[in-house]
This record gives structure tokens, C-alpha cells and sequence, in this order.
């Protein structure tokens, strides 16, 4: 816990010191949370809502560069009949620039197929399977996708590196692992034994089967999976409502405690492993050697979601019910966690995730330089309760130029169109390590990231300290992270994990958290 009087303290030595710490804002840009659901178009749009995107090389060789892209969030695991589907009709981008500027020297492109071959109406002489079956797993229906390099160093024709590679299907139960999956025999109900209704075998030795190798020797799977990411959203999204723990132990603070929000819930995610030849064919720049001041091993990356950009409704397509046409148009991007949600306007939202990054400085420079944020925090009062002057509060509210160069990594990148923008920046000559880029798990133990993103954000700016532990809230997630390729834990399981209950006894409409909890017998 930060006492009050250290908070306060380490708010006015952190301020004058807040040029010097621009390094270590970038751990908190992406931090009240990833880009769950942030903005008004992708609630009508699911399969364009990127949520977090990872980038780092591996350790000592810095040979791979490892890349993941979640979208399509908050899933239920036990949700639905047609459970999680791959989204068809969209491409899938992974955007790849180098040294100082945001411009595409590498695209890597996943495109999905969902497909149902269509039977006749249904018929006592009916067997099992096929499309009048109610629940997807049973109907014999396919998801593939393709992957194509469309461009990169020295390969500016597109190149398909793995075409029809089978999707990662859902972890639906133990019925659907023996049934459908093949991983064990199957014992009916008739047969008095309940195995084959309680004991799921979907496990990581089934979910490495689908990791594919592509045609330039790197690797790709895609699916279902455990989201990655831990929130006390609850708090957040109820106007920055901070428990006490998060506060030092201020008294106005809210008295129950920080829950992660996304513990449960699964994502849609493609997770891509590259040689780093491809990005740098006559090798990486001083590898193994940082040069603080050097942009030559700089990579500049980002992820996109494209669509047709005519939806027309068309019964015949079984999967989706539209058929697109016309020229594909960006719906969905995404670089630094939190970007869209946490920095820029609700009111550009859709501007933000219809263009690229080349023109962020023209279009959002005044939402990184006036964080609205810090606005809010006054507005809520804690910076009264804390005891900050007027001139500590001014300085906070920007502009904040620290911010700008902390996107940067403090390199030499001219802050104009073109260079500075939201990429994740890395540099392929050193161990990545947030901010130099952003890699999944990496923790002190296996369900933590390598930063808890989330305290260094909100201790800078109510602090003026990134070390001050404000804001902690939840720092594990509820699955370990895999240490080797694709790094993500597997799905929860829609049968016997993620949410629901017996609803007994039942809840008020609004809990009050001082009443004492009733007696059960």
C-alpha cells in the first residue's frame, strides 16, 4: 500500500522530473485497458474489434519476430449454439514499418473460410450430422484459413505462406472432445457411467496440433483462446471508480475491492511467428548491441481489420446472410493498447478506426497532448482529496510532450505525420522488454505480463509517478501463459468454466457492499 503521505510526496518529486520519465509513460499508455468494445461502430461490428496487439523478437538471436492479434472479445465460453466462429469475409493485417517511418515495408495478411455444405429438409430418415443439425459442431461445417505475405523487403509480390491451414476449434465440453474431436471414446447415457459428460480432454497437446508452419519457415495458429488481458473495468468504466487499495487507502476511495473483468471470457486470436530475415535481409543492425540513439533496428508495428465495402443481404451465403463487394476499406485498427479508448475523443472514434496511423499526428496529436483523463481525475476530485496544488494540476494537463516521446522510445523520430503515430515501437537489435515492444506473459510468474501496465499509467498521471503502485487492481490473469509459441492459454471450457451459476439465493438489485451477507443453511 502508498501511504498518503509518500503519494503526495512522490507526486511533486515525479513532476519535476516528468520530461525524464517520458521512457517509462509508454508502460502506461495502454493501460486502463485494452480496447475492449471501446467505440460506438465495432458494437455493431464484433469481427472488426481488435482488441490488444502484441510485438516482440525472441531472446538472444532476436531470430522471430512474434506477433498476435485479438479481436472479436468478451465471449463467453458457454454461449450460443454456433459457440465462436471464424470471421468470414475479412482481412486480417499485420503492418510492419521500419525505422522512422509508420509506411508498410511488410504486410502479413490472414484471410478465414467458414463453410456449411447446404442438405435438404430435414426427414425421420435423417442421420447424424450435417446442416440441419442444431449445434455447429455437428454439422460437418469447416473453418480454414489463409495467410499471405502481401509484402515485405525484397518480396513485393504476395506470396501465400500457408493457404486452407485448419482453424483452432472451440473448447465446447467433454461430449464434443470424444463426439466430434475424436480425443476419447464415447459412452452414452445408457451407459451409466458419466465420464463422457464430466471430464473434458481439449488440452495444449490438441491445441499445438493446429499450429501450422508456413511456407518461410515461420509458424501460425489461430482461434479460440483465453483473453490475455486483466482489468478492474468494473471501476474503470463507472467514471474511474478507484477501490481504496488502489488509493493509498483514501478514504473517499470505493470500499470493495478490484476484480478482474475478463476472467472467464475468451478471445478470438491469430498468433504469428516470422523469421526477422524477412524484415531485415542483410540481418539486424547491431544486433545484440543497443544503441539508445540509433533508429536503424526499429520496427513500426500495427494491426487492421478490412471489409467490402458493400454489404448486400444474400440468404444463399449460409454463414454470414451478406455477400460483399466493391473495394475492401478499413473498419477496425489497432497499435498501443488503449489508444482509441483511453486517449482519443469519443467523438473520433470512428475517424480513428477508418484510417492508418500516417496522418495520427494531424488528426489525434491534441488528445495525446491534453489527456482527457487528467481532466476527469480533477473533475472527480482526487486530486483535491490528495492535496495537489493548482501548479501540479496544470502541469499534468498538459501539453504533455513527454507522452510523444515516450510513443517514441526516445529515439530520434521527427513528431510528424509519417513517423510518430500508434505502432508499437520495437527494437529488433536488443530483448524486448515494454515499452520496447509488447510481449504476452513474460512475467515474474507464468499468469503475469512483464508489466502491470494499468498502475504505471494511472500512478503517472494522478501521481506524477510511475512507481508510485497506484491502481494496481488485478495483476494475474486466470490461466498461465505459455513460455514457447503461441504463448496464449487455451480456451476456457464452455461446459464446466467461464461465468453463470445457480442464482441462489438471489441478489438485491443493488447490492449494498456494507450489508451483511444473509445466513445459508
Amino acid at each position: 500500500m502508498v501511504h498518503l503521505s509518500t503519494f503526495h510526496a512522490s507526486a511533486r518529486s515525479g513532476l519535476r522530473t516528468l520530461a525524464a520519465a517520458g521512457f517509462c509513460l509508454l508502460s502506461a499508455l495502454p493501460a486502463v485497458a485494452s480496447s475492449h468494445r471501446e467505440a460506438l461502430p465495432v458494437l455493431n461490428e464484433p469481427c472488426a474489434d481488435n482488441t490488444d496487439t502484441y510485438a516482440w523478437v525472441s531472446n538472444g538471436a532476436h531470430d522471430k519476430l512474434y506477433l498476435i492479434m485479438n479481436f472479436n472479445p468478451l465471449h463467453e465460453p458457454g454461449q450460443g449454439n454456433q459457440g465462436f466462429r471464424a470471421c468470414n469475409g475479412y482481412r486480417y493485417e499485420f503492418h510492419i514499418g521500419k525505422g522512422t517511418s509508420l509506411e508498410d515495408v511488410a504486410v502479413y495478411r490472414v484471410e478465414f473460410k467458414v463453410a456449411l455444405t447446404p442438405e435438404g429438409a430435414p426427414s425421420a430418415a435423417d442421420g447424424l450430422g450435417g446442416g440441419n443439425e442444431l449445434l455447429w459442431q455437428l454439422t460437418g461445417g469447416t473453418e480454414t484459413m489463409t495467410i499471405t505475405r502481401v509484402t515485405a523487403p525484397g518480396n513485393t509480390s504476395p506470396v501465400i505462406l500457408g493457404q486452407d491451414l485448419p482453424v483452432l476449434p472451440n473448447n465446447h465440453g467433454p461430449q464434443t472432445d470424444r463426439l466430434v474431436y475424436g480425443l476419447g471414446a464415447f459412452q452414452g447415457y445408457d451407459s451409466g457411467n458419466s465420464s463422457s459428460r464430466d471430464r473434458g480432454l481439449y488440452d495444449q497437446a490438441f491445441v499445438d496440433t493446429y499450429i501450422h508452419t508456413l511456407s518461410n519457415s515461420g509458424r501460425i495458429i489461430a482461434g479460440q483462446f483465453d483473453d490475455p488481458y486483466q482489468l478492474d473495468e468494473k471501476g474503470i468504466f463507472d467514471l474511474v471508480n478507484l477501490s481504496k487499495t488502489d488509493l493509498g487507502g483514501l478514504a473517499g476511495a470505493r470500499s470493495n475491492p478490484a476484480e478482474d473483468v475478463f476472467t472467464g471470457f475468451n478471445v478470438f486470436s491469430i498468433a504469428l511467428e516470422i523469421p526477422t530475415s524477412e524484415l531485415f535481409p542483410g540481418g539486424i543492425p547491431h544486433n545484440g548491441t543497443l544503441n539508445a540513439t540509433s533508429t536503424d533496428a526499429l520496427l513500426r508495428v500495427w494491426t487492421s481489420i478490412s471489409r467490402q465495402a458493400t454489404q448486400t443481404v444474400d440468404p444463399s451465403n449460409l454463414i454470414t446472410g451478406v455477400r460483399g463487394s466493391g473495394n475492401y476499406v478499413q473498419v477496425g485498427r489497432n497499435g498501443l493498447p488503449l489508444f482509441n479508448a483511453g486517449l482519443v475523443g469519443t467523438q473520433r472514434h470512428s475517424l480513428y478506426l477508418h484510417t492508418n496511423p500516417m496522418k495520427d499526428v494531424s488528426r489525434f496529436g491534441a488528445d495525446i497532448l491534453y489527456p482527457v483523463l487528467v481532466r476527469d481525475l480533477e473533475a472527480l476530485g482526487v486530486y483535491k482529496a490528495l492535496g495537489l496544488d493548482a501548479a501540479t494540476i496544470a502541469t499534468l494537463k498538459g501539453p504533455r510532450l513527454d507522452i510523444v516521446n515516450a510513443i517514441n522510445l526516445g529515439r530520434p523520430i521527427p513528431v510528424a505525420d509519417g513517423s510518430t503515430g500508434d505502432v508499437i515501437t520495437l527494437d529488433a537489435s536488443i530483448d524486448s522488454s515494454f515499452p520496447n515492444g509488447r510481449r504476452l506473459g513474460g512475467g515474474s510468474s507464468a499468469n503475469r505480463h512483464q508489466v502491470n501496465v494499468n498502475t504505471v499509467l494511472i500512478s503517472l498521471i494522478a501521481a506524477g509517478d510511475p512507481a508510485a503502485g497506484l491502481a494496481k487492481g488485478t495483476e494475474v490473469n486466470d490461466k498461465d501463459f505459455l513460455s514457447r509459441f503461441p504463448f496464449l492459454a487455451p480456451a476456457h471450457q464452455g461446459l464446466l468454466q467461464g461465468h453463470g451459476g445457480v442464482n441462489n439465493p438471489t441478489q438485491p438489485n443493488i447490492p449494498d457492499p456494507g450489508a451483511v451477507p444473509p445466513c445459508r443453511d
